[in-house]
């Protein structure tokens, strides 16, 4: 078949709506008539080219611009310099550059056809597109439409205006298949439609704004863009062969805020640093690309895995892309750093181990689940400080509890120079020590009650009596998940079987392990050794629903805040990273906010949107990114990005 040409198309995916920039020429000063920047009827090339754009209304509102060219390579050429053009002029503009042979068998198309004939100098600013958008959106819409608009900058004339344009509109409907009609009906409705779209456009009585009907054959030329005669040789062309005109401050050509097309975010106070860095650099997580001027760049996100030591926040509702961010983060580091140990506490999450084959999973309530309830160091007495407050501040109890938890194990530590097998004994000696003291009956019997009722509350199953004990009644035994983090393996602590107190307590109890049980880096190499994992991290580091000072809740809550205060800021010497991850960021304590170095933050809801950045343009921002869209910010940087795709296979094995 023979090929007449080449169609080069940009198709319009995104677009932010224009703000009219008036620039007044002396002459136009004069007349009191302002041109804006923002119309999309100009002639950016400059060489008299005619363009056009397409847009179509049936189920979904497309926008497309094309042009014609004799060659593939022109065709190709003119689209992507007219998409970057048309990136520079509008904000938050994309698309996608397609260049289509045309044949000239399928040049003949049998379909119908109907050219607007809009008055030319019209005194009034002529609203086509407003016409085009509001019937797209109508719920009276039995008719899909396809509209064409060509323009070329005038070149017939002896004198032409610079700013004028020649300017043909063409329109084909066909019925929507939703709404079946017979013939007349069709033509009836077509009609209507056709009168609609020139309504409020005549200035009577000296020009009508009016349809026509074309022959099929003309489509042809709107395909090939050309719709409008050539200059003659010799001579001005005569005036009944002049087509309208326009100039584009005349007809509403730009980009309005009800165009259905996606509108991209936009971060006002962007700034980045970007490294000269590959995605797979082995020290580096790729996690997606970042956006300039609300269009998805080159430029790439990663994360320095050692970086990681100064903790990451990730935040947003479900469904945003929160947890194919971090499966995509933990797969990679896995995969590029086999050394570091993996350790996710999942609170929620009951499927969570079909995201991470690879990692080991302890679930509680389970023999294989173990967590003695004091652990060894090296100073014993710095580890049962550390207990007794993690106690105190589960059960909540305020003054007395640690010291009264701490002056029993130091006893039995001096005593026997070991512990309780069992967390029951150890809670009845802690009982004995208080029927031993020298207080007021009345006030023995208040503390020994409140103690009691405090206990019972939390230790009401002996699942979590049966965890808590120590192995093989020993407290130098170290729980085997814990010994397999420390050498490196990745471990689910799944606790999704606890309700909310027993999950605290455990969670606590884990970071005091953890604490004790992890050396200072004496090489200070400031590299990534270990990583914790808290998903609906508010289960352990939220702030009290009770605000009362003396409440259980605000007790256990604030106290630990302190605890948390303190070994987080631990951690980095330690070579442990903290990744904490959750729905609704206004629940955690600020410790859990403010510790991390970097934050990525998808969409929110109202009030955790208000915690990070006092404009309220971001602030309404986060209330409405899409999904996979997030706002970063680092010591130094503030950028929005998309993240990648998930393209982690579904088994990974260290190799």
């Amino acid at each position: 078949m023979e090929i007449v040409g080449y169609q080069s198309k940009i198709n319009i995916t995104q677009v932010l709506p224009s703000e009219e920039k008036k620039i007044i020429s002396s002459q136009e000063y004069a007349l009191n008539r302002q041109l804006t920047d923002t119309s999309w009827l100009y002639d950016p090339f400059g060489d008299y080219l005619t363009y056009g754009v397409e847009f179509n209304l049936g189920k979904c509102f497309s926008w497309t611009f094309f042009l014609f060219a004799e060659t593939i390579e022109m065709a190709e050429e003119l689209g992507g310099a007219l998409l970057y053009n048309l990136q520079e002029r509008y904000k938050g503009l994309d698309g996608q550059v397609s260049v289509y042979p045309l044949y000239s068998k399928f040049l003949e198309i049998n379909r119908n056809l109907y050219e607007l004939i809009l008055p030319s100098n019209s005194p009034l600013k002529l609203h086509l597109l407003r016409k085009i958008i509001n019937y797209y959106k109508s719920p009276q819409k039995k008719m899909d439409a396809t509209f064409f608009i060509l323009w070329k900058r005038d070149n017939l004339q002896v004198s032409p205006e610079p700013l004028k344009f020649m300017l043909r509109t063409f329109v084909s409907l066909n019925p929507n298949p939703d709404f079946p009609m017979d013939l007349e009906e069709q033509g009836l409705k077509i009609k209507a439609i056709l009168r609609y779209f020139v309504s409020d456009m005549s200035i009577p009585p000296y020009q009508k704004a009016e349809c026509e009907f074309v022959h099929p054959s003309f489509w042809r030329n709107i395909l090939m863009s050309k719709v409008f005669p050539k200059k003659p040789k010799y001579g001005p062309l005569p005036r009944e062969f002049l087509p309208h005109y326009i100039k584009p401050y005349l007809i509403d050509f730009g980009i309005p805020p009800e165009m259905p097309l996606e509108k991209p975010p936009i971060l006002e106070n962007r700034n980045i640093v970007n490294l000269a860095i590959n995605k797979n650099d082995p020290n580096y997580v790729y996690i997606g690309d970042k956006m300039n001027r609300g269009v998805l760049s080159t430029e790439s996100t990663l994360i320095a895995i050692d970086s990681l030591t100064t903790h990451l926040n990730i935040f947003g509702k479900t469904g945003t892309g929160k947890s194919t961010l971090i499966k995509i983060l933990l797969h990679t580091i896995y995969r590029k750093r086999p050394d570091v140990g993996i350790l996710i506490l999942n609170f929620v999450e009951s499927d969570l181990e079909d995201y991470y084959p690879m990692a080991e999973v302890y679930k509680f309530p389970s023999k294989k689940f173990r967590l003695p309830y004091i652990t060894p160091f090296n100073r014993t007495m710095i580890s049962i400080k550390e207990t007794s407050n993690v106690f105190a501040a589960c059960l909540g109890l305020k003054h007395l509890g640690p010291g009264i938890f701490s002056e029993t194990l130091r006893h039995l530590y001096s005593k026997y120079n070991k512990f309780p097998g069992t967390i029951k004994k150890f809670f009845y000696c802690v009982d004995d020590n208080m029927k031993a003291k020298s207080w007021e009956p009345e006030f023995k019997q208040h503390i020994r009650a409140t103690f009691k009722r405090r206990i019972g509350e939390l230790f009401y199953r002996d699942d979590l009596e049966a965890t808590l004990n120590l192995i093989d009644d020993a407290w130098e035994n170290i729980p085997g998940w814990f010994k397999k983090w420390k050498d490196g393996g990745f471990v689910i602590i799944d606790l999704t079987n606890c309700v909310e107190e027993e999950q605290h307590l455990i969670g606590m109890l884990i970071l005091n392990m953890i604490d004790n049980l992890i050396p200072i880096d004496k090489e200070k190499s400031n590299r990534l050794k270990y990583l914790l994992m808290l998903d609906e991290a508010h289960r352990l580091l939220g702030k009290p629903g009770d605000s009362h000072p003396d409440s259980p809740e605000f007790i256990m809550k604030n106290k630990t805040n302190s605890f948390y205060t303190r070994i987080v800021n631990e951690c980095r010497s330690k070579g442990v990273g903290i990744i904490t991850a959750e729905q609704h960021a206004y629940l955690l304590h600020g410790i859990a906010i403010d510790s991390a170095r970097m934050k990525i933050l998808f969409q929110l809801g109202y009030p955790s949107n208000q915690i990070f950045t006092g404009i309220r343009s971001e602030r309404e921002m986060l209330l409405t990114l899409q999904e996979r869209y997030a706002l970063v910010i680092t010591n130094n940087e503030r950028y929005l990005m998309r993240t990648a795709d998930d393209n982690v296979p579904k088994l990974m094995n260290k190799s």
